[in-house]
């Protein structure tokens, strides 16, 4: 399968390069060669059936726009038929197959054929976030935002193609966004990176190609080593390892996860920085997060603010009191689960993050009013208290999120339950098929110095700017070099493209 991590697209976008910032006199025809450049890997990647369906629900779209600007007085109407058709087409292509196997039972317990149902529906390629893209852009439409102008059909088709958010995010948005930055701290909506005027140029080379690098460490030998040495086999046959192995593999799958959903993002905010564009940051360390409403505003933060904004506050958001807060918050959340996959395991994966928040949320409620404190002075008091406190909330909440993660890893609800049967009865008698201290010492070790290496990087004390943009260049491609070399053969996927 075509991938980013190929040869065949290194030399497909050194020569898209070239042509592209050839006509770096005009952002417009850039649009034009960056719309045919993402159609082609679209189509390389998924084949004729995705292109179409972009194309034409980019065609839809635009004509709701332009509809929703000639008739205001069915604005609101244009809406709804916009967010239905985007959530219907959305459903359809994600649901298919958990409510096929219904349908079958129920069609032939009452003696009817249920052959003429579709075997399977194939998820085209980035559906999820070029509706989220959608939705996004019809509210700013409908709310006649300033930021967000109404984008011709060729701003729209590059809006929603762009091969650096389509495959797995991040969800850029066309207006910006409170907690959507990019990589300075900065807002970075796409209306205006879109439809300027001004010439673009090359935003930062040598953090690009720092990033790049970065990702390939993070995907092609870290997450790749623990996926085929550990996460991979544990989870295929729990019941034949030991207690510590299962353990050891479910933290393992969270780092997995971790270092090859992020290192995906930031080979994409990579990718747009050597086009001009400014990417939202879609991690910020999740994993030293201290407790779950922090996790949350670190990790695929692209998402997290998409549900505040389209779900959690048209549901009412805090406006109903608390108790009605904390039932948005859980719907929010349960819906955050289905989006990801359609089994029971996703829909208890959203409802467990859901149910941490609540009682987060309830925590900090009973503190308030034990303490007479405010509610500010209530929120992350565990983590404000000491050094102690703050250790137990990461220790707490990072456990909380791996252990969830077995929900999110296994295929059904069944081989998740076996997972945990294995941790909590494969203890006796049952020997060791690799020594899983090992592996749980680099961890430990890991993430005890996570925050200081974050900390040195971190952007307050690092001025991308001051980067030489040329001098790391060569050492930069000694680096590319041996990672090819050195990488594990074969060309892995993405975990996120799946969702």
């Amino acid at each position: 399968m075509f991938s980013f991590l190929s040869i065949e697209f290194c030399l497909i976008f050194i020569t898209f390069f070239c042509i592209y910032w050839a006509f770096r006199f005009s952002p417009k025809i850039q649009n034009l060669i960056l719309i045919v450049f993402s159609y082609s890997l679209i189509y390389l990647m998924a084949g004729e059936i995705p292109v179409l369906i972009l194309f034409g629900f980019t065609s839809l779209i635009f004509l709701l726009s332009v509809l929703m600007d000639r008739y205001p007085d069915y604005k609101k109407q244009l809406l709804l038929l916009g967010l239905v058709i985007t959530i219907a087409q959305l459903a359809v292509f994600k649901f298919y197959d958990f409510f096929k196997a219904q349908a079958s039972v129920v069609l032939n317990s009452i003696n009817l054929d249920s052959s003429g149902l579709v075997a399977n529906l194939i998820l085209p390629l980035g559906i999820s976030y070029y509706s989220f893209q959608a939705i996004s852009y019809l509210v700013s439409r409908y709310r006649q935002e300033a930021a967000v102008p109404r984008f011709n059909l060729t701003d729209l088709l590059m809006h929603f193609s762009f091969f650096a958010t389509i495959t797995a995010g991040p969800i850029a948005r066309a207006q910006s966004a409170k907690g959507l930055t990019d990589i300075q701290g900065h807002a970075c909506g796409m209306s205006e990176q879109i439809r300027t005027s001004k010439r673009r140029s090359i935003l930062f080379p040598s953090l690009a190609f720092l990033l790049i690098a970065l990702a390939l460490v993070k995907k092609w030998w870290i997450a790749g080593w623990l996926a085929d040495n550990w996460v991979n086999p544990v989870f295929a046959n729990p019941m034949q390892y030991h207690s510590l192995e299962v353990l050891v593999a479910i933290y393992g799958y969270t780092l997995q996860l971790f270092l090859d959903f992020s290192g995906y993002s930031e080979m994409m905010i990579a990718f747009g920085l050597l086009l001009g564009f400014r990417l939202p940051v879609n991690f910020r360390a999740p994993l030293l997060a201290h407790n779950i409403r922090d996790f949350w505003d670190k990790w695929h933060i692209s998402l997290s603010t998409w549900i505040r904004d389209y779900i959690y506050i048209p549901l009412g958001g805090s406006r109903g009191g608390f108790a009605r807060t904390q039932f948005n918050l859980l719907s929010a959340m349960v819906l955050s689960g289905v989006w990801h996959g359609s089994g029971w395991n996703f829909f208890l994966w959203g409802l467990l993050h859901g149910l941490a928040l609540v009682l987060l949320n309830s925590a900090d409620k009973v503190y308030e009013l034990t303490f007479k404190v405010s509610a500010k002075d209530a929120r992350d008091a565990l983590y404000k208290s000491s050094l102690i406190g703050k250790v137990l909330g990461v220790f707490v909440t990072i456990n909380f999120v791996c252990f969830c993660f077995v929900f999110f890893r296994a295929k059904t609800f069944e081989e998740a339950m076996q997972v945990f049967q294995a941790l909590l009865t494969n203890y006796v008698n049952l020997q060791w098929s690799s020594n899983p201290l090992y592996l749980l010492s680099l961890l430990i070790i890991s993430w005890i110095a996570y925050p200081f290496i974050q900390r040195l990087f971190s952007t307050q004390k690092m001025s991308y700017a001051a980067l030489p943009k040329y001098a790391l260049f060569v050492p930069l491609l000694i680096i590319f070099i041996v990672i090819v070399i050195c990488a594990p053969s074969g060309i892995p996927g993405f975990i996120y493209a799946n969702f």
